[in-house]
Parts: C-alpha cells; structure tokens; sequence
C-alpha cells in the first residue's frame, strides 16, 4: 500500500452540499424514531428468513380471511402500511450503507496515513533527542504525554 493514498480536502461547497444531503434525508422521513438499545433487541424483527411469511399473511390470507383478523395486533391496513413503508425502505438503507461505508472506509484511511506521519514525526524527535538536537526534548516531553498509560507497564527497578 503507498504510503498516502489520499492527499485531498472536501472544499467548503462539497462540504455544505453533503450536510444538505443528510439535512434532507432526515428531513424526508419526518416520522422516523430513535429506537432504545433495548427496543431495538425487543422488537420482533422481519428479516430476510422472516419477511416471506408477513408477505404471505398481509397480502394473501388476512385478505381472504378477514375473520382471523384479530383488533389485538392492529388492523389490516395498517399492517399492509407497515409492510410497504418496510419495503420502501430496503433500496434506500442498502444504498445509504453502502455510502457510509465508503465514507468510514476513505475516513479510516484518511485518519491512518495522518497517524503514521506523526508516528514517524514523533520517532524522528525521540532520535533527535537522543542527539540532543534543539527544541527535540520539548517536542517529546509534549507529545509523550499523550501515549501515558498505553503499552505495556514495565516492572519497577529494585
């Protein structure tokens, strides 16, 4: 892998147009909920083993049998509503994972090549330190800070 594969920045019009993007996308589906951690491992989900089944139910029996429809689970037409909201939105959720992966992916790379270079930055200075070249100490007093209590601890010296 070359050591920068991206050497770009989003101008400040891409970046407005991508917030107008999302700002639309939100505000397209007015209705949309947040659902809790523990709501959304609660809540019955359809799923692709799943979805064969509420298909055959809204669009095929509860239609025919219209009197094994119980008021308890809402009615017929509700249900046909949820169904063809859920269906609404598979293209849109498996596009939208797919920019954000795009997006996560080109960040992580971004974030990567920016982390090695002050790695590199930061080695140079701690050899430069060593040589006692001007103003390296600080750079390392400074810097070193920030790693405080990663790795692995050393034992104290008798």
């Amino acid at each position: 892998m070359p050591t920068n594969q991206l050497n770009i920045t989003l101008s400040p019009a891409q970046v407005a147009a991508i917030t107008a993007a999302i700002d639309a996308l939100i505000s397209n589906v007015p209705f949309g909920v947040n659902l809790t951690k523990d709501e959304r491992t609660s809540l019955p989900n359809i799923g692709d083993e799943r979805l064969p089944f509420v298909e055959k139910v809204i669009d095929n029996y509860a239609p025919a049998n219209p009197t094994l429809v119980s008021g308890f689970a809402g009615s017929k037409a509700e249900a046909l509503t949820d169904l063809t909201l859920y269906r609404q939105f598979e293209n849109p959720i498996e596009r939208l994972m797919s920019v954000l992966e795009i997006y996560k992916d080109t960040q992580q790379l971004a974030g990567s090549e920016a982390y090695k270079f002050s790695r590199v930055f930061y080695d140079t200075a701690q050899i430069a330190a060593e040589n006692n070249v001007p103003g390296a100490n600080a750079i390392v007093d400074d810097l070193g800070t920030l790693f405080e209590g990663q790795g692995v601890p050393h034992p104290p010296t008798p």
